[in-house]
């Protein structure tokens, strides 16, 4: 099986919950807090774990500089993502994200 193919497979599997995240994370363009992301997804810390290892595993996403944090794969899987998104979709995220860091942070 070639690569694009395993690839493709990989991503038709995924959780909605990993392609949420893999989504989130790309939105944000800048590194995204775990309890960022946690908070937004409204799961388990069990499940969280269980996604961030799916959505790691394919390589949608990888931890940032900071260990709490996580970013898009590579510049590529990032652009990516976010030129699959309606606009309004993509805004609505990141203002998803901007009100989850200020009730997890107070930022």
């Amino acid at each position: 099986m070639d690569e694009s193919r395993f690839r493709a497979e990989q991503l038709l599997t995924l959780s909605s919950a990993a392609r949420r995240l893999a989504d989130l994370i790309a939105a944000a363009e800048r590194p995204v807090r775990y309890e960022v992301l946690r908070h937004l997804l409204r799961v388990s810390e069990e499940t969280m774990i269980e996604v961030l290892e799916e959505a790691v595993h394919v390589r949608l996403v990888r931890r940032g500089e900071d260990p709490f944090t996580y970013t898009p794969y590579d510049d590529a899987t990032g652009s990516e993502i976010r030129e699959g998104m309606p606009p309004d979709r993509l805004d609505r995220l990141r203002r998803q994200l901007e009100s989850a860091a200020e009730r997890v942070f107070g930022e």
